[in-house]
């Protein structure tokens, strides 16, 4: 007997996401939150998405010889984007010609079947959910939240080519209105708690945009920055990052993920560092045309190559090895790059993408530059240094008697480097009571110094008192006198200012 089809809740879904794992949690939500069919869900592959814009683009599956594909572009949810993220550290390919769902290693498939979603769905929900109800779902919601008819078709992707022509004049800004409209509500009361209380829940944790690893778990004024580095990264631009310690280098580094990448500490021992590279590749899947170009099967003699071979020829290995721009390279830090440094530079950087960090490099150096863009990372802004204090802060709220005080000689103390705020506030959360006078003896080891002025001056003043009096006595003889004490007077006043300029601010 058939039965009428059954409508989902939205309780009905936090059920079933509840007792799903990291990867079909994401496939439901696929479907729920986007709405995209089965086969759409299982087809994806990395380069679908634009993590920076949180976006998905969907092509369509209807193949005609003669029509053009069709593509829409889908703003994904906040609990997609953080399932995402949960699904992502479980995936072992992250290049972008990758397949979001592998296949079990028993299937012949190059993705994961859409029967298994059809099964895994059925079991968890004691065979009332499928595929189909989830985008049934997402249409009735979507619609039934206001939303014009022609957004949902665009959204939904059907085919006929009359509605086609009608709602693909649909603007992006109404389908993100419409994704909007249906995340889960909470009012302003609950949203403030929740962020006090885990302030990681303010932004979605999607790799690569938001702080994956590092010293905080979110960017504060680097949102600039980042889209430079991605963008030019995904132009397959090779990038240096430059600025001082501290500065949030590595900070943007440790966050960047996409394709497959091979991270080196520095190149201190060039040879080593090639050796290095070498072995990596091996353990990615290079070891059969390692093994044909070696002539060994045994990682131990890819090791021993290091302190045999050129420079040269392992720089050649690991370029017959690899495929231009297949993989790209990352550099913690070539502040002290040798000769035989920048030799390797010139021979990787037309063959791999690098991305590389550094304080500061020799002019004599600076050859292998020639086909890099620069990024040059600045200190944040006071807003921005404030809002990383508050957000850092927030564990120790309770601890603080004076917070304008406290923030502001935080401020002072670091001048805007991202590093020094977060030790600064970690020193200063090991006292039991967060003082003003607390705050004014500890300080970072590498701020700039106070220079107490009282004394100077009083010195001063009194001075250009005595010269101005003995201008007045000496009468029409005075005249420079007059002027020595009008230009002290103008130093006077800005002494300070100059005094701050001229100081060494870092040790």
């Amino acid at each position: 007997m058939k039965t009428t089809p059954h409508i989902l809740t939205p309780q009905q879904l936090n059920l079933l996401l509840q007792s799903l794992n990291k990867k079909y949690k994401l496939i439901t939500l696929l479907m729920a939150d986007a709405g995209l069919r089965v086969t759409e869900v299982v087809r994806l592959q990395i380069k679908h998405f634009n993590f920076q814009e949180q976006t998905l683009q969907i092509q369509s599956l209807k193949k005609r010889p003669t029509a053009r594909a069709k593509i829409r572009t889908l703003p994904l949810t906040q609990r997609t984007l953080n399932a995402l993220t949960q699904y992502w550290g479980t995936l072992k390919n992250k290049s972008p010609e990758a397949y979001l769902f592998p296949p079990s290693a028993q299937s012949k498939q190059p993705h994961l079947s859409r029967k298994m979603v059809w099964r895994r769905l059925k079991k968890h929900s004691n065979g009332l959910v499928n595929p189909h109800m989830l985008r049934h779902y997402f249409a009735t919601r979507v619609v039934n939240e206001g939303n014009d008819i022609r957004t949902a078709q665009k959204m939904l992707g059907h085919s006929s080519q009359q509605t086609t022509e009608i709602y693909l004049h649909v603007p992006q800004q109404k389908i993100q209105a419409a994704i909007n409209s249906i995340e889960p509500k909470t009012n302003s009361f609950n949203r403030f708690f929740n962020k006090l209380l885990n302030p990681k829940l303010s932004t979605p944790k999607v790799d690569i945009t938001p702080a994956r690893i590092g010293l905080t778990a979110f960017h504060i004024g680097r949102k600039k920055e980042l889209q430079q580095l991605h963008s030019l990264a995904q132009k397959q631009v090779n990038v240096m990052l430059l600025g001082p310690q501290g500065i949030g280098k590595s900070h943007l580094l440790d966050n960047y993920h996409k394709g497959q990448i091979i991270r080196i500490d520095d190149f201190r021992s060039p040879k080593k560092t090639l050796g290095g590279l070498l072995l990596e590749l091996y353990d990615h899947d290079k070891e059969a045309i390692l093994e044909m170009l070696l002539k060994t099967n045994s990682r131990f003699d890819i090791e021993k190559l290091a302190t045999r071979e050129s420079i040269k020829r392992l720089c050649e290995l690991a370029i017959q090895a690899t495929t231009p721009k297949e993989y790209t390279l990352i550099f913690d830090d070539l502040t002290d790059i040798t000769k035989y440094g920048v030799t390797i530079m010139e021979k990787l950087k037309n063959h791999f993408i690098i991305i590389a960090a550094a304080r500061r490099i020799k002019l004599e150096h600076r050859t292998f530059l020639s086909n890099f863009e620069k990024i040059e990372l600045q200190p944040l802004s006071r807003p921005e240094s404030i809002e990383l204090i508050n957000k850092l802060s927030i564990p120790i709220a309770n601890r603080i008697t004076d917070y304008e005080a406290y923030k502001n000689r935080i401020w002072e103390d670091t001048q805007g480097i991202p590093l020094y705020i977060i030790e600064m506030i970690e020193r200063l959360s090991k006292e039991p009571q967060i003082t003003p006078e607390t705050t004014a003896t500890i300080r970072h080891t590498a701020s700039k110094q106070e220079i107490d002025f009282t004394v100077p001056l009083i010195v001063l003043f009194s001075s250009l008192m005595v010269l101005r009096y003995l201008g007045n006595e000496l009468g029409d003889n005075a005249g420079a006198l007059k002027l020595i004490g009008g230009l002290g007077l103008i130093v006077a006043i800005f002494s300070r200012h100059i005094f701050r300029t001229l100081k060494r601010k870092f040790v």
